[in-house]
């Protein structure tokens, strides 16, 4: 009988899955892959004499994401509020092993990969403090606009977060989670003079983590990089040639001059140059189109959740996605100093393509418990009329 229950609940789980943002995905995904082969096959016959290297690589790491996915989304939502405590002490024990000599790999002076595994650690971060604060919020709910219950644990959990992430020499990171939980925190209802309380405490901590040379030699390159041609401006000037070289239409896919070893880290940190490069502003814009649309789907989402819960967690969850993805973006086009961040489903590795499968794998979860709340008449109106209320969402 359980068995039957089981099956009954998958098969409707498949029927009310959120079509856009799984069209979205698929397409996303399939940019990504396919720019990767691109950016990377010139590194990876020099250094491994197998051009496919590193796309094949990341084909493993997109199947194990894209399993990872599909758990999340037959996983009910409220699984990850119960244990909520407990993740984020999952969460923050592994920030801290990472600390610890003989566990963490170092890479370009940064321990951020695990030594028995090649994972990050700070990418799984993001997900275990947004269901903490999704727990937290939902719990407390009109309470938050106090400054002693809108401010103290998030801002603790910033600390803690933020600075285990920082002392693994990932500033980037650590700012990544600090937006997200500010963003929270908004959506939470926090209020706006709390956070112009906070902001000379933030400035001078900003202020403190930034003082190692290697920091500032960014920004001094990102003021002025034709100053360091050869040096700390050599990936900003290589990322304008190959936005510039795109122009309208692009080269078109694999002729990318700059990934020919001009343009460091350019099936990393860099790909969203080289995307400008072969794809020409047109496909610039109609991959930030399709983060925009990712991002809208998943707050629609988030409007539509029938619980304080699964709105806060559609919430972190498109922001786990949307943050990394446009600070990459600005970064590449030198918009806002390097700060070392994967692009979301273009770059290569595993841990942030595994991290944002799962995240939208929970988002498409809320969805479709949602819609399946709602009842079969009216879920056929889908997530526009989900998102208008009719006096049955449980907000207090």
């Amino acid at each position: 009988m359980s068995e039957t229950k089981a099956i009954e609940t998958k098969t409707s789980a498949l029927k009310s899955v959120d079509t856009v943002m799984l069209a979205i995905l698929v397409i996303l995904l399939g940019l990504g892959i396919t720019v990767l082969l691109s950016a990377s096959f010139v590194s990876a016959e020099y250094h491994k004499h197998d051009p496919y290297y590193i796309f094949n690589e990341q084909l493993i790491n997109l199947t194990i994401a894209i399993l990872i996915g599909v758990l999340c989304y037959f996983v009910p939502y409220q699984f990850w509020i119960k244990f909520a405590w407990w993740i984020g002490l999952i969460g923050i024990g592994m920030l801290v092993a990472m600390l610890v000599p003989g566990v963490a790999k170092e890479v370009n002076g940064a321990s951020r990969w695990m030594l028995a595994i090649p994972f990050q650690p700070a990418e799984a971060a993001k997900l275990s403090v947004v269901i903490v604060l999704a727990r937290y919020f939902s719990h407390y709910g009109i309470l938050i606009k106090k400054i002693g219950y809108g401010l103290l644990v998030p801002i603790m959990l910033m600390a803690i977060y933020g600075g285990l992430i920082v002392a693994e020499i990932d500033l980037g990171g650590g700012i990544v989670v600090a937006i997200i939980i500010a963003l929270m925190m908004i959506a939470g209802g926090v209020r706006v003079w709390h956070f112009v309380m906070l902001s000379p405490i933030c400035l001078v901590v900003f202020k403190l983590i930034s003082v190692m040379a290697y920091r500032i030699d960014r920004i001094v390159g990102w003021d002025d990089p034709w100053a360091y041609p050869e040096g700390v401006g050599l990936n900003i000037i290589k990322a304008f040639y190959a936005f510039a070289n795109g122009g309208l239409t692009g080269v078109g896919p694999g002729q990318s001059q700059q990934k020919m070893f001009f343009l460091p880290e350019s099936y990393t940190d860099y790909i969203f140059a080289v995307v400008g490069e072969e794809l020409g502003l047109i496909g610039v814009v109609t991959i930030s189109f399709l983060v925009l649309a990712l991002a809208y789907r998943g707050f629609m989402t988030a409007k539509a959740a029938k619980t304080m819960s699964g709105f806060y967690l559609a919430i972190g969850m498109t922001l786990c996605v949307v943050v990394p993805s446009f600070i990459n973006m600005m970064v590449s086009l030198s918009i806002i100093p390097a700060k070392g961040l994967p692009f979301p489903f273009f770059s290569h590795g595993g841990s942030s393509l595994m991290v944002s499968c799962a995240a939208m794998g929970i988002v498409m979860a809320i969805h479709s418990q949602s819609l399946r709340d709602l009842g079969p008449e009216r879920a056929k109106k889908g997530l526009k009329h989900m998102a208008k209320g009719d006096g049955e969402n449980k907000f207090p």
